[in-house]
């Protein structure tokens, strides 16, 4: 029976040569700590701490933070640098070709795929669909979350293939969960919506990308030459893909949902649609980085 331990592709994202040894030396620099790359529980606070830093309305109060240390210390130059930066750097978000280009970059990694010649083993649905399980539990009523594709779009494809395993993969990515978790969320939801149990597999371990290939891969034992379908927003798949192939996945299918950009440039201002891009990219392409340096992707940019 094929094993995770027995995938023979490369882990830096390179194909040989002299660029996987500059690729190799850049990682090596760059490598986390092995107590934080080991300690899940280490690794998942730092990355939620980390987001708060990325959160694109945080950033004039961080600059105005630099700007007041600045003026502190008699840094003139740096405080009219940052203090300017503070001022104009929400504004500059909302200039859509410059705010979407990386997300769209990233939408566009993976098209959807044509589905109908091809042996279909299982789906997998990665969490991040469910709204808030306090206000679930409270009122005793599922809620989803702006992610909601990414549950639709699997169930429109377990319905095609209603023989397959389905994997709802997911308990939460909250530092501190409270009321129902995401596999609570999704049971619900699928039996509300009249979808047969029988194979169905709620994963309720795992907590980040990484944790969803590696819990995943334990519940379904993918044979050698099967094909499974992997359903997460288009924006997230890349991250997803490396982080299923570094857990050993073998014959994944992406099948990119929740598009938040078009394929090509469409607007030039909005300053809401702006910082809500930048805040999706902020996050997947650190994410992929950090993937990257602590060995959960396969590559740097899948």
């Amino acid at each position: 029976m094929w094993h995770p331990c027995s995938k023979t592709s490369r882990t830096d994202g390179t194909r040989g040569g002299h660029g996987s040894r500059r690729w190799r030396d850049v990682r090596g620099l760059l490598r986390f700590s092995p107590a934080i790359v080991k300690n899940k529980a280490m690794f998942f606070v730092l990355s939620k701490t980390l987001a708060v830093l990325l959160e694109p309305l945080a950033h004039p109060y961080i600059l105005l933070c630099i700007a007041a240390l600045a003026r502190l210390v008699k840094q003139r130059r740096l405080f009219r640098y940052a203090l300017m930066a503070a001022l104009m750097l929400p504004l500059l978000y909302g200039f859509l070709p410059v705010s979407e280009a990386p997300l769209r970059y990233l939408e566009n990694r993976y098209p959807v795929p044509q589905l109908a010649d091809k042996r279909i083993d299982g789906i997998i649905i990665l969490g991040g669909h469910t709204g808030s399980g306090l206000v679930s539990a409270t009122r005793q009523q599922p809620q989803q979350a702006s992610g909601a594709d990414r549950l639709t779009t699997g169930l429109a494809l377990f319905r095609q293939y209603p023989d397959v395993v389905l994997i709802l993969s997911g308990r939460s990515g909250q530092l501190q969960p409270t009321g129902w978790n995401e596999a609570e969320i999704s049971r619900k939801l699928t039996e509300s919506l009249g979808v047969p149990q029988l194979n169905i597999i709620y994963e309720d371990v795992s907590r980040n990308t990484y944790q969803n290939a590696v819990q995943s891969l334990e519940r379904a034992v993918p044979q050698p030459g099967s094909n499974w379908v992997l359903v997460t927003s288009a924006a997230h798949m890349p991250r997803a893909v490396g982080a299923f192939e570094a857990a050993g996945w073998q014959g994944i299918i992406p099948y990119p949902t929740d598009y938040k950009t078009t394929p090509t440039i469409t607007g030039l201002y909005s300053l809401p649609g702006g910082i809500r891009a930048t805040r999706n990219w902020l996050h997947e392409w650190v994410g992929n980085t950090v993937y990257w340096l602590t060995g959960r992707s396969s590559r740097l940019i899948p």
